[in-house]
């Protein structure tokens, strides 16, 4: 377990039975090798040294007081002392008291320790010991939070008023159409709810939102569905990196502009450099507004139409968001 730079270094006091030696040995070798100053008494008690003295330093620079009971250490007055002064130091807010059961059946404990949550482990186990570490580091065992899923996420700005679940779906069809044509794709509601993860009722009620409204295509075989022209003009504008509104505005002017009423699609979008994909939603934006006129074929893959047609309304709208 790696201790980030600059950490400050939890201080432990080792409060335990000396017949425990044995046990308790490995324990405070594996915390100081992770980065865990531990206060053990064979590590700090030279001969001639005043056990009280040295044990109080030892307990006024803790940060956390961590007691081994054993089935040995439970008995012992010593250790009941030590555990006195832990428990004056926790309630007093210095340090944190840590219990740490070896070889005992919680049922053992006094009633005072059974109605504390206590730490079993086994020294000789690594995952135990690191366990132990990492609840003296404070490392969380809480995953860290994740994001919202999307059917429960705000609504963008200009789609409030949507139900979340036809959020979804209608952010979800306009992210996986490859050319926003029609039927790009069809999806059933059941292949819906798995793809955002809405229940399968959620997902019929947010299929029938926007059916209603005139943003989906339902086919013959009910429960089929695709996105319409209205859905891409609107739900692009939010959760694509483009924007149909603008694009209009652009895409009229160039109508305008042209001598001809009747313009190649291919040739616009090369002149300005578009995709497919978002020259489409621009047409589908203009067609919503009743501005343009769109000549079709079946062959007309990957444009929505081989021609836009220009009218007087084109015009207007080209002059009223000049």
């Amino acid at each position: 377990m790696n201790v980030a730079d600059g950490a400050p270094h939890p201080k432990v006091y080792l409060a335990h039975a000396s017949d425990d030696k044995p046990v308790v040995r490995p324990i405070a070798e594996y915390l100081i090798r992770n980065g865990i100053e531990v206060w053990f008494d064979e590590w700090e008690i030279e001969p001639g040294d005043s056990l009280r003295q040295k044990m109080e330093e030892g307990l006024d620079a803790m940060t956390h007081f961590v007691v081994v009971l054993t089935p040995k250490s439970i008995t012992k007055p010593w250790v009941a002392k030590e555990i006195d002064v832990g428990m004056v130091r926790q309630v007093g807010g210095e340090s944190r008291f840590v219990p740490v059961m070896i070889g005992l059946d919680h049922k053992a404990l006094s009633p005072f320790f059974q109605a504390m949550l206590c730490l079993k482990i086994d020294p000789t186990d690594e995952d135990d010991l690191k366990e132990l570490a990492d609840r003296l580091h404070g490392v969380s065992r809480k995953p860290a939070m994740g994001s919202k899923p999307r059917y429960v996420q705000s609504a963008p700005t200009g789609l409030t008023g949507w139900s979340p679940a036809a959020l979804a779906i209608g952010r979800h069809f306009v992210e996986i159409s490859t050319h926003a044509m029609s039927h790009d794709p069809i999806k059933t509601i059941e292949q819906l709810a798995e793809e955002t993860g809405l229940g399968l009722d959620d997902a019929r009620v947010g299929v029938l939102d926007l059916k209603d409204a005139g943003y989906l295509w339902e086919g013959r075989l009910p429960g089929h569905v695709a996105a319409d022209c209205a859905l891409f003009a609107e739900f692009d504008e939010a959760y694509m990196p483009f924007s149909p509104a603008e694009d209009a505005r652009t895409l009229a002017n160039k109508l305008v502009m042209r001598d001809d009423r009747a313009v190649y699609t291919a040739s616009l979008a090369e002149e300005l450099e578009w995709e497919p994909r978002r020259i489409n939603s621009a047409i589908c934006y203009l067609l919503r507004a009743g501005v343009i006129k769109a000549r079709t074929a079946l062959a007309s893959a990957p444009w929505r139409a081989v021609h836009l047609i220009r009218t007087d309304r084109t015009l207007r709208f080209a002059r009223n968001n000049a």
